[in-house]
């Protein structure tokens, strides 16, 4: 009989949740911080950017801080985006701020801060867009 080693419990192996876009086809690898991992109180996902989207249309603002991570596809140089995002930020929900990235770029978001539309508007090759959210309930606020 073979018994796996006791520290198989810290591996988790293809876990994924579905795409709620269609340009979105590939598995979306996802991490959970439930007991499983501490209840640390995070989550984070990967998402292959090969085609334009809107992944977010509506600026909105969560109760806890965020990091979008922008990463180039080619292994050769991840710092060139191969592709073009436009994303607005606002501190107060009104004086909105477009902001347009093409090379590798991480966006932190405070609590509070809304955020949104967020537009994967060109993609010359794939890239690499991963989303972690401090929290273990994922909540939208609108508005």
């Amino acid at each position: 009989m073979v018994t796996e080693p006791a520290t198989a419990k810290y591996i988790k192996r293809n876990t994924t949740r579905p795409s709620r876009h269609d340009a979105v086809t590939a598995p979306i690898p996802f991490l959970k911080s439930g007991e499983d991992y501490g209840n640390l109180g995070f989550h984070m996902s990967w998402k292959c950017i090969t085609e334009p989207y809107v992944d977010e249309a509506e600026s909105h603002r969560h109760d806890f801080p965020q990091f979008l991570v922008f990463l180039g596809g080619d292994p050769n140089d991840m710092l060139d985006l191969g592709g073009e995002v436009e994303i607005t930020l606002s501190e107060d929900g009104k004086n909105l701020e477009k902001h347009v990235l093409t090379t590798f770029a991480t966006v932190f978001i405070p609590a509070g801060v809304y955020h949104c539309p967020l537009v994967m508007k060109k993609v010359d090759r794939p890239f690499v867009f991963y989303n972690f959210a401090l929290t273990d309930q994922y909540k939208k606020i609108m508005g």
